[in-house]
């Protein structure tokens, strides 16, 4: 049948259409195909781009060790990867792995305390009902023999603590100018000793480190004992507001004791804490106190004191120059107010070991609930 020529129109513009229709439909096919490629390579790129970092999972504290569960492996860009990071080897990780000889791992509790499993008699891990391991605190008074502080017990870590220099936000990614190794041995006359006549600063927090420092009424200010982390003790949760312990070998106990009658002798001088800023970072101070001859003589004599800090402070105490610029101040100090002095370092004494008698009992009724 013939076709009209309204009919032959209208079908040559449908087909015309609809090869139009096809021609952009290819044309946007076309295009989104080489866009999706675009796009996988470009997610291809990024990805090829991302590496594995080692990074800190909490906040930390400068001068704080850093355990293994502080660690957390993160991807980042490649291109803003520090160049002294410890990179994507994830193997790094095992680096920061502080260890007992059992190969157990020490861990850090919410309160900055460090942490071993606690172990049954077959020396296999005591879990919790929810299987977690159940932890006990370790203390370190003896360096790499650390002990557990409810029994006593000692404790040997075959690894050396690594400790941040600086302080570390939460996903900071570590780098060797971020963490040192401790390479610190102490000795075994280290002890706990808390002392409650050293003035501290308004905002002092535990876990920090401090210099003790004796100020004299005449203006000289000494150093008596330099870059010790402290920790201050709590009864119900509530801080001391003047006590602090600090670890101490048995030569600076001797010196500290020595510096702290002195004290005392002197009306107008005093004993402080002053704080590091980044103690990570930042080198001990050299003490520049001198104690009594009497206490040199001590140190000398005692069995107790390594042989290290003996020789460290009898050279000091041979320097003829530096003797002279600390002892004669104090010396002189010390005969400007020899009537009084020994009634006032009684009377100090006694108010020393009345806070100390009256924060024990407050801590032996908080046990009692």
């Amino acid at each position: 049948m013939a076709k009209n020529p309204m009919q032959k129109k209208a079908q040559t513009s449908f087909l015309l259409g609809m090869l139009i229709t096809l021609v952009i439909t290819g044309a946007i096919i076309a295009i989104l195909f080489l866009k999706l490629k675009d796009t996988r390579e470009e997610v291809t790129a990024l990805q090829e781009a991302r590496v594995k970092v080692c990074a800190v999972n909490k906040d930390i504290k400068s001068g704080q060790v850093i355990t293994d569960d502080m660690i957390t492996v993160l991807e980042i860009n490649k291109d803003t990867l520090p160049s002294n990071s410890f990179g994507s080897d994830v193997g790094n990780i095992s680096t920061y792995r502080l260890e007992d000889s059992r190969g157990n791992t020490v861990t850090t509790n919410e309160d900055g305390q460090l942490c071993l499993p606690q172990l049954n008699e077959a020396g296999e891990i005591v879990t919790d009902a929810s299987g977690n391991p159940r932890q006990r605190i370790i203390d370190t008074p003896d360096g790499e023999n650390y002990y557990y502080q409810d029994s006593g017990e000692k404790v040997e870590l075959v690894t050396s603590p690594i400790v941040a220099k600086i302080a570390l936000s939460k996903n900071t990614v570590l780098t060797s100018s971020a963490v040192s190794r401790s390479d610190e041995k102490t000795q075994n006359d280290i002890r706990k000793v808390e002392y409650n006549m050293i003035l501290l600063p308004t905002q002092l927090e535990s876990e920090t480190y401090i210099d003790v420092r004796l100020r004299l009424p005449n203006g000289k200010d000494l150093i008596v004992t330099s870059h010790k982390q402290i920790e201050i003790p709590e009864i119900d949760g509530v801080e001391s507001l003047n006590t602090m312990r600090l670890n101490l070998s048995e030569t600076e106990i001797l010196t500290l004791s020595c510096a702290i009658i002195e004290s005392y002798k002197i009306p107008g001088s005093y004993l402080y804490a002053i704080e590091y800023i980044e103690p990570g970072m930042q080198e001990a101070a050299i003490p520049t106190y001198l104690p009594d001859d009497e206490t040199i003589n001590l140190i000398h004599r005692d069995p107790n004191c390594v042989e290290t800090a003996k020789q460290a402070i009898f050279a000091r105490n041979d320097n003829s120059d530096l003797k002279g610029a600390v002892r004669n101040p104090v010396n002189s100090e010390l005969n400007a107010n020899s009537e009084d002095a020994a009634d006032n370092a009684v009377d100090k004494v006694q108010e020393e070991i009345d806070k100390m008698q009256e924060e024990r009992q407050i801590y032996l009724e908080s046990l009692g609930g």
